[in-house]
């Protein structure tokens, strides 16, 4: 009768190799109290052992998978973009998008499409794509302030302004899109002829705009020119007559 341990960690012939051969411990040079509690937790040290083995692999495992499953995605999207035919691009875009769901080509995938029908003048049907990747889309991710810029401008093409204001007012908490939001809430007030609040909007553009030139210049550093200045500037001087 075989006599071998049915273990599949082979965990009896361990224990026996590392923990209950005699003299092992001791050539550790480890305290005599912890020698004692070696051997009589001997059989539980190896369950969590193996347990360990079998997290790691898991992982592991995870780990190939999730990176073919990126390159898989990545290849698919770069196929799909470059079709000239706007029909087979938009099936191509949706098939990546619906089997790579939660990768960053799905992403760019909902992103593309909303931008061919944009592009076909379905401002509508772009603005619905958008708002499900924003959505998605946590507050964190530097395409977040990407998207609100977008979302914006189509929200201004619908003159669905109230919408248009709401996003410009999330952009303007983002670092770098500040200009462009109190820009942008300004343009929305004036169009809505809320004149008070566009002056204010287009003051703190200018502010923050002389306030960056200032800093850049005690730098030693060559003033970022701003195009929209001279636009924001006229605006303002004209709500000010």
């Amino acid at each position: 009768m075989d006599s071998k341990p049915k273990n599949v960690f082979n965990v009896t012939l361990q224990e026996q190799a590392a923990v209950g051969t005699p003299g092992i411990l001791d050539q550790l040079h480890l305290p005599p109290a912890l020698i004692t509690f070696l051997q009589k937790n001997q059989k539980t040290i190896w369950r969590v052992a193996g347990s360990a083995a079998v997290v790691v692999t898991v992982v592991s495992l995870y780990g190939s998978w999730r990176e073919h499953t990126l390159n898989k995605a990545a290849l698919a999207y770069d196929q799909a973009i470059e079709l000239k035919d706007a029909q087979l691009k938009k099936a191509a875009l949706q098939k990546v998008a619906d089997e790579y769901d939660s990768t960053p080509s799905a992403t760019w995938s909902k992103i593309a499409l909303a931008h061919l029908e944009q592009a076909e003048g379905k401002t509508k049907e772009a603005i619905t794509k958008l708002t499900v990747v924003d959505a998605e889309t946590t507050a964190k991710s530097p395409l977040k302030p990407l998207l609100l810029v977008n979302l914006g401008g189509l929200y201004e093409q619908e003159k669905q302004f109230d919408k248009a204001e709401g996003v410009y007012q999330q952009l303007k908490g983002f670092k770098g899109f500040e200009a462009m939001a109190l820009d942008s809430l300004g343009r929305i007030y004036e169009a809505t002829n809320k004149k008070d609040k566009a002056v204010q909007m287009y003051q703190q553009y200018m502010g923050l705009i002389e306030l960056g030139e200032g800093k850049k210049k005690e730098g030693k550093a060559v003033a970022q020119s701003f195009p929209e200045r001279e636009i924001v500037q006229g605006s303002l001087n004209r709500l000010l007559k």
